[in-house]
């Protein structure tokens, strides 16, 4: 596997990862690693966004 591969896989893993979960490249591959935690800060955000909570929030503020 080429390290843009892996770089790559480290970045989809993270997006696929759950909350709570943990890095799997911390204390491996200082790269990977961060990789991997894009990743989840971008799972976390669209979980966030279009979560049932933040659904709600927005048509409060609508009605408001």
């Amino acid at each position: 596997m080429t390290y843009r591969q892996e770089a790559t896989r480290a970045l989809y893993e993270g997006s696929l990862a759950e909350p709570g979960d943990r890095n799997p490249y911390a204390g491996q591959s200082v790269a990977f690693a961060a990789l991997w935690r894009r990743g989840y800060r971008r799972m976390l955000s669209v979980r966030i966004e279009t979560g049932p909570a933040m659904t709600r929030y927005r048509q409060a503020r609508q009605r408001n």
